[in-house]
């Protein structure tokens, strides 16, 4: 459920869970924030899946939809296939179809998860740099520093 809000003469929708989606009028805001993937993002969480099993693109969008990390386009994931496949860490083959037409399938190569591994350790430094700053905000509240406006 969406609620909207008014700071100083503008407006902006506020999704669930999501950051200010905000109007395209002549006033908008320029600082707009909301969950979207890290640049380049697709790449370690194509791997990570693939490395869970072999996947036709179609299944793998879905996959990483599920992931919750804000919107994903289908060409953008087939983009990011073909990339990861022709630096060597995929490798790909036509499958038998059960219904409809042949489905392309992914599997990640040693290559693959080696550079899954490095790039999970980046990842990690992502991530505890965000709980760093997260820890910081806290801090900060709860000395009411971040509540004087």
């Amino acid at each position: 459920m969406a609620t909207t809000e008014q700071t100083n003469g503008r407006s902006s929708t506020l999704p669930a869970d999501r950051g200010a989606v905000v109007d395209d009028g002549d006033d908008a805001y320029h600082c707009d924030f909301r969950l979207s993937p890290p640049p380049h993002f697709h790449y370690p969480a194509i791997l990570l899946l693939l490395s869970e099993e072999p996947r036709h693109g179609y299944a793998l969008v879905d996959a990483l939809r599920a992931l919750d990390f804000g919107p994903i386009s289908r060409p953008s994931v087939y983009r990011a296939l073909g990339d990861l496949e022709h630096d060597g860490f995929l490798v790909s083959w036509d499958a038998a179809p059960l219904a409809g037409s042949t489905r392309h399938v992914y599997a990640v190569t040693d290559a693959g998860q080696a550079q899954l591994t490095e790039w999970m350790e980046i990842v990690g430094r992502e991530r505890d740099a965000l709980e760093a700053m997260t820890d910081r905000f806290v801090r900060g509240r709860d000395r009411g520093r971040t509540d004087r406006l």
